[in-house]
């Protein structure tokens, strides 16, 4: 009953510059969910059985509500699915996860703590540049959210070619003024991009009334990119597209080009709002937590960046469970959490530990992106698997004298066979990891990237069985 009440305190709290209130999230049910048909088996089998469960949930074209056209052979960058913050399957998945949770035997207080955050809605977004032939280029588009809202109608400039961003393409770019700029952008760590908000920043200041990122790799894969709402609604409608697409528009330069990001954002509250959702596995002490999280929101497909976390959290839960129901209560009482908001630095995670009580958490246990993706290089421009787990990949964790060697010692197998990168835990890692230790709490986790996150080619078949099964059991 006590962490029911902590949790409720925090309904209320405000995700963005006001203290509006998001609506009250749904309640344990009437009726009990009725448990799971998935055996309880081997670790990765199993957590592989629940990531699919989820996928199809997100691949449910009757969960997802942000299909943007019904000409789906030419415009299907425009109905891609994917779990957002704030969109109607954002939602849905927080609703299936808090059942997953409810339907296991031995957890409690289950519940979907919502909190408000500002919620962006795209209404159309298209790219057409004239070309010498006289035949439009149509490109596929994927809005980079928050960067900027255009107007309905759409802007029109002239295409102007800003090389990759750097400091020395922002020096020669000459007048911006009412102009389009394109520039390639490297990836580096999950998904992320590497100087493209200074460039975007550049342009904006510069006069530009649009701006379109070409992500390098994988093929001429749509890769969406995060934003830090915290930094508020920037000036410039900013799409981004495939590698190959970019190297056609460069060819492009200097011809008009039309633009259109229509959109609307929603201020924090009743329209602008996430979720977390949680369940208890309470312990012999009931007043401190081992805190097991990771985030259910996502871009598009999430099948390697969100799925096998996903289904190793469900595992855990009923694994933990049914060993308490055999040998009795462990020492700590557990929390299993999915979190919300992570694509756009929503942080749901760091609400978990607020709400809770930094000093009553005794550990945050995270998983990732990435706790199974395969490996890839390109060859000739295509992904080409290379047989081995994905290197973008770290085991995480703090300076702590009782957590480093269990957490070394319980991963020793995974770190030396998956070729899996040690690191301390910090400030500077990519994700959320950061805000448990900030927060002063002990933490350990896995994180990283597969080459197709954040593209609607991350599909369940991204992921291997065989590096899904050893680190949950390293978990466990």
């Amino acid at each position: 009953m006590l962490s029911c009440l902590l949790l409720s305190a925090c309904v209320g709290g405000s995700g963005g510059d006001d203290d509006s209130t998001p609506p009250v999230g749904p309640t344990d049910p009437t009726d009990p969910t009725p448990p799971t048909s998935i055996p309880l088996g081997e670790a990765g089998e199993t957590s592989y059985a629940h990531m699919l469960e989820y996928l199809d949930v997100v691949l449910d074209p009757a969960n997802f509500d942000e299909c943007l056209t019904t000409d789906l052979e030419t415009e299907w960058y425009k109905c891609i699915p994917g779990p957002r913050t704030g969109s109607g399957l954002g939602h849905v998945v927080h609703d299936w996860a808090a059942n997953q949770l409810r339907a296991i035997d031995g957890i409690v207080n289950v519940q979907q703590q919502p909190f408000a955050f500002p919620v962006f809605k795209p209404v159309d977004y298209s790219l057409s540049v004239s070309t010498p032939d006289g035949e439009p280029f149509r490109p596929a588009v994927f809005p980079w959210y928050f960067q900027g809202i255009s107007p309905p109608e759409g802007v029109t400039g002239e295409l102007v070619d800003l090389g990759g961003g750097s400091l020395l393409d922002r020096l020669r770019a000459g007048d911006l003024s009412g102009k389009i700029v394109i520039f390639t952008a490297t990836q580096a760590l999950n998904a992320q991009t590497v100087g493209a908000q200074r460039a975007l920043d550049f342009a904006a200041e510069n006069g530009a009334v649009g701006a379109i990122v070409a992500i390098e790799g994988p093929a001429n894969e749509l890769v969406a990119q995060n934003y830090n709402t915290i930094e508020g609604l920037r000036p410039l409608p900013t799409v981004v597209v495939g590698e190959f697409d970019g190297d056609r528009l460069v060819e492009l330069v200097g011809q008009p080009a039309h633009l259109l990001v229509d959109a609307s954002v929603q201020p924090p509250g009743p329209t602008g709002f996430s979720y977390n959702s949680y369940g208890f596995l309470p312990g012999i002490d009931r007043d401190n937590y081992l805190v097991i999280g990771t985030p259910v929101n996502g871009w598009f497909t999430v099948g390697s960046e969100r799925g096998p976390g996903v289904g190793g959290l469900i595992y855990l839960a009923r694994y933990l469970a049914d060993r308490v129901a055999r040998d009795g209560p462990l020492p700590y009482t557990v929390v299993f959490a999915f979190t919300g908001g992570h694509e756009v630095f929503g942080f749901g995670q760091e609400r978990v530990l607020q709400c809770l009580g930094p000093e009553n958490v005794a550990a945050y246990i995270h998983l990732g992106a990435g706790l199974a993706s395969k490996g890839y290089i390109e060859v000739a421009g295509q992904p080409t698997e290379t047989g081995l787990a994905a290197t973008q990949r770290a085991l995480f964790i703090s300076e702590n004298l009782i957590l480093e060697p269990t957490v070394l010692a319980a991963f020793a197998d995974v770190v030396a066979t998956q070729v899996l990168t040690v690191s301390a835990a910090g400030s500077l890692n990519p994700g959320e990891a950061r805000a448990a230790y900030a927060l002063q709490i002990p933490t350990m986790g896995i994180s990283g990237a597969g080459l197709f996150h954040h593209s609607p080619s991350d599909t369940a078949d991204k992921i291997s069985v065989d590096y899904l099964g050893p680190v949950i059991e390293s978990y466990r």
